[in-house]
């Protein structure tokens, strides 16, 4: 290891602060089974400092290679490895707010919180994460992908905590993922480091999400460049909201031929009014003596001094669909990506001497483009990815609403972080499957995709679609039926019967990368957030007695249920389908090797993959019964499989099923085709030699 490590430095500061405490955590996070005693069912107590020493000794620092570079990206240690970020379509990706996923009542008081009773933290931390690495790996987990870590905003906050993607500073990390038991010992971007290496030692990469056309209100960038930002007087604040433009429908996209509509209406000019200029061309010397006391004085929040000495705050952001029924989103607004009006409003305002505003068009700036490009501001956003990339070796990032940026500023952050690390990995917010093309031509490697709103629609046979017609997209796509922005797959049809369904197809899905949104793991059934495709009383999911109903990870404090009674299930389910994808990997990765499956009536409730390995003739079998309430019986061609792969088999091994330990089975009728007898939502996996 070298001398500079921080998993070393952090391993030796835990050592010398180290005290006689005790605190409880889940059992499940103690899977190497160190000294503990007993709480209750699911739960036990340890010593946090010998629990995490122990842990970095005996399932971290094992894994370490004499000379490898841990503290820069696993590609570039491999070196010899050129996959141009196409490495994503081997993983096994888990998403993960550090914040919650880590959360535990540590005190046993009823509730988490920032410090609690012994004067440590019970929200998550880098640091403790690492007691997840064990977890993760015996769930075949290779990469995750961590909601946004970058220090967030609390003023405008949303709920107890407010949302990371509120980002106050994009080159800080969160303060709140700072660890307690390290003291002043160690700094949280040092324990972020040592988290990096850590993953990076056992095999495991580290994606992150960056947002770079949004930011919180009170960025800290305010203060050098107040220009950079749309501003109104706070009297306005009440009566600001996403103008209506009439004759055009709710929610609907911006185009060219809406602008006449759109800047005809009188809302929107009631609406562009309200803007001002920026607080330091309203009274440049006041600005000076307010900036000069800013940085005296770093405690106050420098947004609530503007509003006080100005009268003038931010411009809360607005989604870009005209006559969407959201309102104002309160704790965000949006960069001024150009220093103009848009060319294709001049014709409506180059006569109103209107300040810098916020519209459906200006929003959608990949559409609608000023002439005066703020080139400081896009050389700042092009420069967030490589900061992570020198300061702690991340391997890849989504773009959250990279299509909604500028062609060629989106082009820069590509760009960049490539000239750093060439197999740097890219993650498109791109959420419809035709944006594919458009992503792939951009740089990307892989988009987020519909999978989330398709694979829990059993009846509408629309899981089927996703499943058979991903392998048609010019880019892979993430295989899950949830994320942290959607409903749980715990409360759709079938529950917790579609979870074990969806998590083991989803490992086979061709041209699909297997995504676990933290907690699925656990039957987790509150959403993280209710962003897409959630019911109104979505929040509501826990039972009014827990200490956590009606609250969202995303906002507030909250901890998964990591003593579900049946907490062990789908991570035993994950780990044995981690053991066929792996032996496979290297034939799922290719999507010519698939081959669909299907009963004699089209209609049938049935999913069927073949996966087939040339050299040797072998083939996978993976049959599903998408109907959750009734069985399935029938036969499943196996003709045009074993013509192309040259298959005469008549024995086959089930390597996976939910209600049998695996054994060899004679599966096959007369005519050499398998008879399938599956439960309602069963999947069996099968291997032909």
């Amino acid at each position: 290891m070298p001398e500079n490590s921080s998993l070393i430095k952090l391993h030796q500061i835990l050592k010398e602060k180290r005290k006689n405490v005790h605190y409880e955590i889940p059992t499940l996070w103690n899977r190497l089974q160190f000294a503990s005693e007993p709480v209750r069912d699911g739960v036990e107590r340890v010593n946090p400092y010998d629990f995490l020493i122990e842990t970095i000794e005996k399932a971290i620092l094992p894994h370490a290679v004499d000379g490898r570079g841990y503290h820069q990206s696993v590609a570039q240690a491999d070196g010899y490895l050129q996959t141009g970020g196409d490495w994503i379509k081997r993983a096994s990706v888990y998403s993960m707010q550090v914040r919650t996923s880590t959360s535990w009542d540590h005190d046993g008081s009823g509730y988490v919180e920032m410090e609690n009773s012994i004067g440590m933290k019970d929200t998550g931390t880098f640091v403790k994460t690492l007691a997840l690495i064990p977890h993760l790996l015996y769930m075949g987990i290779d990469t995750l992908f961590l909601l946004p870590i970058s220090q967030h905003s609390h003023k405008n906050k949303k709920g107890e905590f407010g949302s990371p993607y509120a980002v106050q500073d994009f080159f800080g990390i969160d303060e709140e993922l700072k660890e307690t038991l390290t003291g002043d010992g160690l700094t949280v971007e040092e324990e972020f480091a040592a988290f990096v290496e850590a993953c990076h030692m056992v095999g495991i990469r580290v994606v992150i999400d960056v947002i770079p056309r949004t930011c919180a209100r009170d960025n800290r960038l305010i203060l050098e460049n107040p220009e950079w930002f749309y501003w109104i007087p706070v009297t306005e604040l009440d009566y600001y909201h996403p103008p209506h433009v009439p004759g055009i429908g709710e929610n609907v996209k911006p185009e060219h031929a809406f602008l006449p509509m759109i800047y005809g209406s009188e809302d929107v000019w009631a609406h562009l009014r309200r803007f001002s200029m920026a607080p330091n061309l309203v009274d440049a010397d006041k600005w000076e003596t307010v900036r000069a006391y800013l940085l005296e004085h770093p405690e106050e929040n420098l947004l609530a001094v503007i509003e006080r000495e100005f009268g003038l705050t931010t411009a809360p952001a607005f989604s870009d669909c005209i006559n969407d029924p959201q309102p104002p989103w309160s704790d965000v607004t949006y960069f001024r990506l150009f220093l103009d009006h848009p060319t294709a409003a001049a014709p409506y305002v180059s006569e109103a001497n209107l300040a810098p505003y916020i519209l459906f068009d200006s929003i959608k700036s990949n559409q609608f483009r000023g002439d005066q490009i703020n080139e400081p501001l896009w050389a700042m956003l092009a420069d967030i990815i490589p900061h992570y990339q020198r300061e702690y070796g991340i391997d890849g990032a989504r773009i959250d609403m990279g299509h909604a940026l500028p062609v060629d500023l989106a082009q820069r952050i590509l760009q960049q972080p490539r000239e750093l690390d060439a197999n740097f990995s890219f993650i498109a917010e791109e959420l419809i499957e035709i944006g594919a093309w458009a992503a792939k031509e951009a740089g990307y490697n892989m988009i987020i995709g519909y999978g989330f709103y398709k694979e829990p629609r059993f009846d509408t046979h629309e899981t089927h679609q996703f499943v058979y017609d991903s392998r048609f997209l010019p880019l892979p796509v993430f295989a899950a039926g949830e994320t942290a922005d959607t409903r749980r797959i715990a409360t759709r049809d079938g529950g917790r019967q579609a979870s074990r369904l969806l998590t083991v197809l989803n490992g086979f899905v061709p041209n699909g990368v297997p995504m676990t949104n933290s907690g699925l793991e656990l039957y987790e059934t509150q959403p993280m957030n209710t962003g897409l495709d959630c019911r109104p009383e979505e929040t509501y999911q826990l039972f009014p007695t827990d200490p956590y109903f009606g609250k969202l990870a995303f906002f507030d404090a909250y901890q998964f249920h990591w003593d579900h009674p049946e907490r062990d299930e789908m991570i035993e389910l994950m780990h044995q389908v981690a053991e066929v994808r792996r032996r496979w990997l290297d034939v799922l990765v290719n999507p010519s090797h698939f081959e669909p499956l299907a009963m004699p009536h089209m209609d049938a409730p049935f999913i069927g993959l073949a996966w087939l390995r040339p050299d040797t003739n072998e083939t996978l079998l993976v049959v599903a019964n998408t109907d959750m309430h009734q069985p399935l019986q029938g036969k499943v061609p196996l003709d045009g499989v074993r013509r192309r792969n040259w298959n005469a088999s008549r024995f086959a091994e089930m390597v996976y099923s939910p209600t049998s330990w695996p054994y060899a089975e004679h599966s096959f009728d007369e005519n050499w085709d398998l008879w399938v007898d599956l439960k309602p939502g069963e999947v069996k996996i099968y291997e032909m030699k």
